[in-house]
């Protein structure tokens, strides 16, 4: 009986180690994401989509249309999603930042988190009443816009050198 006791033992040694070791808290990240992936979803962002932001919030926000709101709701979250998921890969597998340094893309996330929650606040019918007494939420949404947009103009001019000396 005592050759069946072996087996067991080393098996249940094995299983213990396994349940010991770092391997039950590794991180595992989706096969797409690479440094050159992560940096043409930060670039995308820079360029085009605080583009199409900006054009949203100067020029076309309006409190009353609450589908435009909601698009544009969604798309922070989802580039704030992408972004963060890039962030969590960078910092996991090259000591990097998506946005160069753990404070400057801390401050960048914070802004897109408030941008957002503005942006659903005016959707959800919360009032911004200025001094006459009538519900005007753009300022309120274009303080948090400039926020965001002073902030990634930090990213981007720091990025638009690298690429000069590269």
């Amino acid at each position: 009986m005592e050759f069946l006791t072996r087996p067991y033992q080393r098996a249940l040694c094995f299983v213990c180690l396994l349940l010991i070791s770092g391997a039950s808290t590794a991180k595992t990240h989706p096969s797409y994401l690479s440094p050159k992936y992560c940096e043409s979803v930060a670039e995308q962002f820079v360029d085009s989509g605080m583009r199409s932001l900006g054009k949203y919030v100067n020029e076309n926000f309006n409190p009353e249309f609450k589908g435009g709101i909601r698009n544009t709701v969604d798309f922070l979250n989802q580039r704030s999603d992408w972004l963060s998921e890039c962030d969590d890969y960078l910092a996991d597998t090259s000591k990097d930042r998506i946005f160069y340094s753990p404070k400057l893309t801390k401050k960048i996330f914070s802004a897109i988190t408030e941008l957002s929650r503005e942006l659903q606040h005016v959707r959800e019918g919360v009032e911004y009443p200025d001094d006459a007494g009538n519900n005007n939420p753009t300022p309120f949404i274009k303080q948090r816009y400039d926020t965001l947009a002073k902030l990634v103009d930090q990213y981007h001019t720091r990025m638009l050198m690298k690429k000069q000396f590269q």
